[in-house]
C-alpha cells in the first residue's frame, strides 16, 4: 500500500448519486456482497497480500466517508482490507446473510470487508462493499482483479498497471454530463399505478433469508441461443420468468427493478465506482400467458429506459435538485425503486487471458435495502452457467426453482424454438 496520502487528505466530493445513496445509507445500510468459489487453499497471509495488490489499483477500495463538511466528501483511508475467517465448511449463504446485519462504517475505512472460508478441497473468499463506492459491476472487477493476483498473473505488488486506475474515478454525473446524446425518445404515458412508493422497515440487525440456484449448464446454453432467436435479452428473460412466478402467485401487477450499467448503456468508462442508474418495468396478470411476449415488454420497455439521453436527463434532474438529508433520500429511493423483485444481472464473468483460473463460481451480487417484502436478486454467469442468488425478508420458497422451471419449459428445443 502507498503511503503517499494521509487519512485527512480529501480524495473528492461525494456526487449527487453518491451523496443520495450515502444519505439514505445514515439509517438505512445498503451493501453488498459477491461470493468467489476458488479450487486451492488460501491463507489468510496470501489473501491479505493480494487484497493489498487490488486495492492499491483502485482508489476507491481505500477511502472513508466523511460527513462533518457541508458536502460529504471521501477521504484517504490507508488501512488495508479487512479480513475475517469463519470455520471451516460453513456455507457461504450463511456468510451473506451475516454481513446484511453488520454495517460497514463510513469511517475509518476502507469501505470493503472480506471473510474467507476454508473449504475441503479450497476456499471460498466473500467480498462486502458499502454501496457509496462501487455497484455490483465494479465489484466484479475487484474480484476479477483478486483472482488474477491469486492466479499469479499480475506482477509485484503496486506495479502500476496501464489503465489500473490510479486516478480517482469521477462521479457518474460528471461524465454524463459530458455525453453526447440525441435528443431523448417520446415516454410512453406512464402508469400511475407503477409508482406508489415502497415501505422502508427499519433496520434491524435481522438476518435474511438467502436462497441459490444454478442452472444447468445445458439449460443456459439453450436459454441464451433462444432469447436470441426471439431477439430479447436474458435479462429480459429473467424478468418475464421473475414475473411469470408472481402472477401465478396471484399478483396482478408486478414491478421488477433493473440496474442500469451505465458503462454499456453509456458509454462510461470501466472503473470500479457507480456506474449505474435504476429502471423498472411493469407487467399484469394478463400477459403472463405468452412467455416470450412478456419478455419482449420488458426488453422495449428497457431499452427505452437505457437510452443515453434518458440517462443522462435523468443525471441531470437528480443533480439539480439532489436529496439533503436522510427523510428526502428515503422519500426519493422508496419512490424509485420499489417494486414485487429487483433483478441485478452482471452479466458474464470475463474469459481471463490465460488457460488456468482457480475460479470455479462466482455467487451474487446479494444485498437487502431495506424495503418492505422486497426480493434482491442476484444474477452472474460463470462457465457457462447461470447462477441466481436472492436475499429477502419475506422468503418465497420456491421463487427460484420456479424461475427455472419456466426458463426450461420455453427453452425446450436445442436450437430452434417450437412452432
Amino acid at each position: 500500500m502507498s503511503n503517499s496520502h494521509t487519512p485527512t487528505e480529501t480524495v473528492r466530493e461525494l456526487g449527487a448519486f453518491e451523496r443520495t445513496i450515502d444519505l439514505y445509507m445514515q439509517r438505512n445500510p445498503v451493501q453488498f456482497s459477491l461470493v468467489a468459489e476458488i479450487d486451492r487453499k488460501v491463507s489468510e497471509q496470501t489473501l491479505a497480500r493480494a487484497l493489498q495488490t487490488v486495492q492499491a489499483q483502485h482508489p476507491l477500495l481505500r477511502v472513508s466517508v466523511d460527513r462533518r463538511a457541508p458536502q460529504a466528501r471521501y477521504r484517504w483511508a490507508d488501512d488495508p482490507i479487512r479480513i475475517e475467517a469463519a470455520t471451516e465448511g460453513t456455507p457461504w449463504q450463511a456468510v451473506v446473510a451475516g454481513e446484511q446485519t453488520r454495517p460497514i462504517a463510513q469511517e475509518p475505512g476502507p469501505l470493503v470487508r472480506t471473510v474467507l472460508i476454508p473449504a475441503e478441497t479450497g476456499s471460498v473468499i466473500v467480498l462486502t462493499f458499502a454501496h457509496q463506492i462501487t455497484d455490483g459491476t465494479g465489484g466484479m472487477r475487484v474480484v476479477a482483479d483478486l483472482v488474477a493476483v491469486l492466479d499469479g498473473v499480475e506482477g509485484v505488488e503496486g506495479v502500476k498497471r496501464p489503465n489500473s486506475g490510479w486516478d480517482v474515478p469521477p462521479s457518474q454525473e460528471t461524465l454524463l454530463q459530458a455525453l453526447d446524446a440525441a435528443a431523448p425518445p417520446a415516454e410512453p404515458s406512464q402508469d400511475e399505478l407503477m409508482n406508489p412508493p415502497g415501505e422502508l422497515t427499519r433496520f434491524s440487525g435481522r438476518t435474511p433469508h438467502v436462497s441459490a440456484l444454478a442452472l444447468q449448464r445445458g439449460l443456459t446454453a439453450r436459454l441464451i441461443r433462444r432469447c436470441r432467436a426471439e431477439s430479447v435479452s436474458v435479462h429480459a428473460a429473467l424478468c418475464a420468468a421473475a414475473s411469470a412466478v408472481f402472477h401465478r402467485a396471484g399478483r396482478t401487477r408486478v414491478r421488477v427493478l433493473s440496474p442500469i450499467d451505465l458503462r454499456r448503456a453509456a458509454g462510461l468508462p470501466d472503473a470500479v465506482a457507480n456506474r449505474f442508474a435504476g429502471a423498472r418495468t411493469v407487467s399484469e396478470a394478463s400477459q403472463a400467458g405468452d412467455f416470450w411476449e412478456l419478455a419482449r415488454h420488458h426488453h422495449k420497455a428497457l431499452e427505452r429506459q437505457r437510452a443515453p439521453q434518458v440517462l443522462k436527463t435523468g443525471s441531470e434532474a437528480l443533480t439539480q435538485q439532489p436529496p439533503t438529508t436522510p427523510e428526502e433520500a428515503e422519500a426519493m429511493m422508496t419512490a424509485a425503486t420499489a417494486a414485487d423483485i429487483q433483478i441485478t444481472n452482471l452479466g458474464v464473468w470475463p474469459t481471463p487471458a490465460h488457460d488456468r483460473t482457480c475460479l470455479t463460481a462466482l455467487w451474487g451480487p446479494a444485498q437487502t435495502t431495506q424495503l418492505r417484502g422486497e426480493h434482491v436478486l442476484g444474477v452472474a454467469t460463470h462457465k457457462g452457467r447461470l447462477r441466481m442468488t436472492e436475499l429477502t425478508h419475506a422468503p418465497v420458497a420456491v421463487l427460484l426453482p420456479d424461475m427455472a422451471t419456466v426458463l426450461a419449459q420455453q427453452c425446450v428445443g436445442p436450437d430452434v424454438p417450437p412452432s
